[in-house]
């Protein structure tokens, strides 16, 4: 029912690794530092949350973009006619 499913994916895997990747290379980056203190754990991790809230509603709009609603209708106008 969702047309280009696996693009959809792929690209917002990739997505996320990025951001996961980041957060980590920051994390490492930051631990070998006197920096290295909850307030700035807590930035990193608000700024990784806010990115793959932005991807997952990313995610949200392409998939609601790409359903095929005359399928939809067909088959509950199909499900329909079997109930009656």
């Amino acid at each position: 029912m969702i047309r280009n499913k696996e693009k959809i994916i792929h690209k917002n895997t990739e997505k996320i690794a990025q951001i996961v990747k980041a957060y980590v290379e920051e994390m490492d980056t930051l631990s070998g530092t006197y920096e290295f203190t909850i307030d700035n754990i807590e930035k990193l991790w608000v700024e990784m949350d806010g990115s793959t809230k932005e991807v997952y509603l990313e995610i949200n709009r392409e998939v609601i973009a790409q359903i095929n609603e005359k399928e939809i209708i067909r088959l509950k106008k199909e499900n329909t006619k079997k109930k009656e």
